[in-house]
């Protein structure tokens, strides 16, 4: 017979809302009708200061049906232990749908049970070895993933809070914040700082890959130039050291040997003085054009990879349209070759430049539209993390008479209104319909136009 306490007694364990979701309210519902109408059969799992290991949701809607005990089972371990019955236990009941979750759930098993990277289980074992052993299989299976699935969610954990929060929200796709994970946390925190929340939860996979590409390029550049500075510095000093032996050896030759041995010797030393001098210059001026390289790099590079990768214009139209300008110029120069040479037009070739040209237009009108629409989603994305930075001070604002002062900030409001609303009437009139966007449909309407 189990023991019973009061209600109030049992505490949650801290890390239960870290490994598992909410159940949905069908879910939720289900198991309310069979606790009321039959009661607590699985007795909940604390440990012996009373922390919930397994059991915290009978235990919220016990409370909610006015249960005034409940019955509990006393489990005693190590804290790793418990926690891992926490995990252990709770997969059983309970589906999680947060990927994040899931992930950390997954990390700590494979930490609790000491696992390899390695993928599988062992081919083949000593004979009368004892199987003790947990790998990614093992991990794997107890999330309900498979293998290649759980080394994915692993990635997840080296996401910084703020995008982990927004794979949990759904707000980020687990594939795209997968890329961004490569990434050191400095740089996560720059882009998340750059695109803002906005900007972040609208990369597609593509822009996410590209992002991983061009952040990891431009590191192993800053990298190599830092590493090839460091070797310039040594050469200069090996090289400065070796100048002032020679300078030295110079000096100290006496007359009467220099008389002997003739100018020989001391040509040589001048001309080798002349060589160390010409290489430490070249190294110096080196080093400094690696130094300025090296700085324009470091100069907010996160910046000029986002501006390269999700605001750019269609690559693809850009040649075809530089195509089509070779094409003109150099029909242009036959045409007038053939002008200067003969004294008749040339059959063809105007018609085919005018119909180049013609080309070349619409070409330039679209790649004109796409440079817009780079600019305008760089504008739109740059106004909404403004916005979302004040939102906190805007819910927070209560107009009253006593503020004093007010009234001018309303105004400058209402010319901030204002502006939004042509912004908007720009939008409809780009669609060719007055009713594409509702500025109050939020992210359905938004979905609605993409």
């Amino acid at each position: 017979m189990p023991n019973e306490v009061p209600i109030n007694v049992p505490k949650p364990h801290p890390k239960n809302a870290e490994y598992f979701s909410e159940p949905t309210p069908e879910e939720r519902e289900a198991l309310k009708t069979s606790i009321a109408s039959e009661g607590i059969r699985d007795p909940l799992k604390v440990t012996p200061d009373y922390t919930v290991v397994a059991g915290h949701l009978r235990l919220e809607i016990a409370k909610e049906l006015g249960f005034e005990r409940v019955p509990i089972q006393i489990i005693d371990g190590s804290p790793e232990y418990l926690e891992y019955l926490l995990i252990a236990d709770n997969d059983e009941r309970r589906v999680c749908r947060d990927s994040i979750k899931k992930a950390k759930r997954a990390e700590f098993l494979k930490r609790y049970w000491g696992v390899k990277s390695e993928a599988g289980r062992p081919k083949k074992l000593p004979q009368n070895a004892v199987i003790n052993c947990k790998t990614m299989v093992d991990v794997a299976e107890a999330i309900g993933e498979s293998v290649d699935s759980t080394q994915r969610l692993l990635k997840l954990n080296d996401l910084i809070p703020e995008l982990q929060q927004l794979v949990s929200q759904a707000k980020l796709s687990q594939t795209a914040a997968h890329s961004l994970a490569f990434l050191p946390p400095e740089e996560q925190k720059q882009l998340l700082e750059t695109l803002g929340e906005h900007g972040i939860s609208g990369l597609s996979v593509k822009e996410a890959q590209n992002l991983r590409q061009e952040l990891d390029s431009s590191r192993k550049e800053k990298d190599a130039l830092a590493d090839r500075l460091m070797e310039l510095e040594e050469k200069k000093k090996d090289l400065s050291r070796q100048l002032v032996e020679v300078q030295d050896s110079l000096t100290s030759i006496e007359e009467e040997v220099a008389e002997k041995l003739g100018r020989q010797y001391e040509e040589k030393l001048q001309e080798a003085l002349s060589g160390l001098q010409k290489r430490l210059r070249e190294s110096r001026e080196e080093a400094e054009g690696l130094k300025a390289k090296l700085k324009e790099l470091k100069g907010r590079p996160i910046e000029k990879v986002v501006e390269k990768v999700v605001y750019q214009t269609d690559p693809k139209q850009e040649e075809k349209l530089r195509e089509q300008e070779l094409k003109i110029a150099l029909l242009e120069t036959q045409l007038q070759d053939l002008r200067q040479a003969s004294s008749t037009e040339p059959d063809g070739l105007s018609e085919e430049i005018e119909r180049l040209r013609a080309e070349k237009k619409v070409l330039e009108a679209e790649v004109k539209r796409g440079r817009a629409a780079s600019q305008f989603t760089r504008t739109v994305r740059g106004l909404i993390r403004q916005l979302e930075k004040e939102e906190p001070t805007i819910e927070n604002l209560s107009y009253s008479v006593e503020t004093g002062g007010m009234a001018l900030y309303f105004v400058e409001a209402q010319r901030w209104i204002g502006t939004l609303e042509r912004y908007i009437r720009h939008i409809r009139n780009a669609f060719g319909q007055s009713d594409v966007i509702d500025v109050t449909g939020g992210e359905d309407n938004a979905r609605k136009v993409q």
